[in-house]
């Protein structure tokens, strides 16, 4: 399925290439892992809001993470936070590896360049929050992150955070 909805999505054209948004070469091949088409993408929303370092992810992801960041991200620091986010922390994207680094466990999600981890948020005024201490942090950085974790639900599949297993703690 993932091949076909890839195929689908980059002969929909919804995905174009930009400043921020590079095709690269396949990945993977004969393996398991790979994209046909990855994108790197180093930036959201036209450029306003920063992806460090850039992240490796197939053409299905790259609108759900825009819409993400548009419709979750930024409403909830504005709400929470009282400024806007200038750069998401990525901790990984693609990396051909099974499941929680498990020899021998299924192929994770990033294998495949479906999945984006987060570790940080930098806002406008340079606050940082971090998923790691702010999930348990201060009253707005609580809101902030379990808002933008309660988006991701709406967009993505799977959604993983601190309080799914040891692993994402």
């Amino acid at each position: 399925w993932r091949s076909e909805e890839e195929t689908a999505c980059l002969a929909a054209g919804v995905v174009r290439e930009t400043q921020f948004l590079r095709a690269r070469a396949a990945l993977g091949g004969p393996s398991v892992c790979g994209a046909s088409q990855p994108f790197e993408m180093s930036a959201a929303l036209g450029g306003r809001i920063e992806l460090k370092p850039a992240a490796m992810l197939r053409c299905p992801m790259i609108p759900q993470v825009e819409r993400w960041i548009a419709l979750d991200v930024e409403p909830a620091a504005r709400r929470h936070l009282g400024a806007s986010i200038a750069e998401v922390k990525v901790a990984a994207s693609y990396g051909c590896r099974p499941i929680n680094h498990v020899n021998g466990g299924r192929l994770s999600e990033h294998g495949h360049a479906n999945a984006l981890d987060v570790s940080a948020f930098v806002t406008s005024d340079g606050r940082r929050i971090t998923v790691k201490e702010g999930w348990h942090g201060s009253a707005e950085e609580k809101a902030f992150l379990r808002a933008v974790h309660a988006g991701a639900c709406n967009g993505f599949t799977t959604v993983l955070g601190p309080n799914a297993d040891t692993n994402h703690r």
